[in-house]
């Protein structure tokens, strides 16, 4: 039985695609983020397609994401961003994830429980260049710094920062941040010690940039598209027309009579709503395709239904058939602008009653 479903089209060929366009620019080690169920595209299927894909380091970021991937996927390396809190070091430990240490209080408590465990494999820490959001303060790398013999005993010692404007390519901050970074590079010269500074937008940044570790996230999945022109969009959002109708002159449509029609016109109604991730902001300004028709939605954004002018194509659009919100005809980076938002909030906001279909 064929059910009336919005569908986010997931494509993995162009996943592909921007990773190995990632590939070519840098041979060092990628650590997509998966974090936030991949970005919204569904974390098991995405990660699975990039270990087929030669990927080994995963970034996520907290303790329940890093669990729901070990159950499906073993044998790879799971950072945890968001560091390790009260009462989290043996979970940490049985499973084998590493925990990116936001403060000098984690390092401690973390590298103490691995001295009793005589365990020093790898260890990550998160410096703070000027994102102001987490990772340590010049205070407590310096507590670290005066500690760093204690960083031998590691396998492998990775330093993390993150950059705050890496999508304005001609932002002075990126620059600050470089050479901050680079001073605390500086401090901790030894074999055992790599470090990232990049992640989707500092890719394409320039390879004083890149260092030891790249983190990409949007640039994989079809966000950020200016980064670089080779990058392909991955995801489309299609809902399919559930009900016809016809609006007469001065009949309104939706909520709270945002739209009255001046002429007669033929609507259609789709199941996709803000709680689908279509922002309300969108309402009576956006736009969704039939084939390569453009038909404006009209009235509010409610809940669960959008209303879409088609009288352009009244004698051809028939219940049943698709809708285009986002995918060939306007990007993911398109939509998101003229919803006022970023393409962040688009995709990570597309809700389970949207169908996953993952095409080759």
């Amino acid at each position: 039985m064929q059910y009336s479903y919005s569908k986010l089209i997931v494509n993995l060929k162009n996943i592909k695609n921007n990773l190995n366009i990632i590939k070519k620019i840098f041979k060092k080690t990628i650590c997509p983020v998966i974090k936030a169920n991949a970005y919204g595209l569904g974390d098991i299927p995405i990660a699975n397609f990039l270990v087929r894909n030669k990927c080994k380091d995963y970034w996520v970021a907290n303790i329940i994401e890093a669990l729901k991937i070990k159950k499906s996927i073993s044998n790879i390396n799971i950072y945890v961003a968001n560091g390790l809190n009260k009462n989290e070091e043996e979970i940490f430990f049985k499973n084998k994830f590493i925990p990116v240490l936001n403060t000098y209080e984690q390092f401690k408590k973390w590298t103490t429980f691995l001295n009793k465990k005589k365990n020093f494999k790898k260890l990550a820490i998160q410096v703070d260049t000027g994102m102001c959001r987490s990772g340590m303060q010049d205070e407590d790398i310096l507590k670290v710094y005066n500690e760093r013999s204690s960083l031998k005993k590691f396998k492998e010692v990775i330093i993390f920062t993150h950059l705050a404007s890496a999508d304005e390519k001609k932002s002075k901050y990126n620059n600050d941040q470089k050479n901050k970074f680079i001073k605390i590079k500086s401090m901790f010269q030894s074999p055992n010690c790599k470090f990232s500074l990049a992640a989707s937008g500092g890719i394409f940044l320039g390879k004083g940039y890149h260092f030891d570790m790249v983190r990409p996230g949007i640039a994989l999945y079809g966000g950020k598209l200016f980064f670089n022109k080779k990058l392909k969009n991955v995801v489309s959002l299609i809902s399919p027309v559930i009900q016809l109708n016809y609006l007469k002159k001065g009949e309104t449509a939706g909520y709270n009579q945002t739209y009255k029609a001046k002429k007669g016109i033929f609507t259609a109604t789709i199941p996709l709503g803000y709680a689908d991730g279509v922002k309300i902001k969108i309402s009576n300004i956006g736009h969704v395709y039939y084939k390569n028709i453009k038909l404006p939605m009209i009235g509010r954004i409610s809940m669960d239904l959008m209303i879409i002018d088609i009288s352009k194509v009244k004698n051809e659009l028939k219940i049943g058939d698709y809708l285009e919100v986002f995918g060939k005809n306007i990007t993911l980076d398109d939509f998101a602008k003229i919803s006022d938002t970023s393409p962040y909030d688009i995709i990570t906001s597309i809700s389970d009653r949207c169908k996953k279909i993952y095409v080759n």
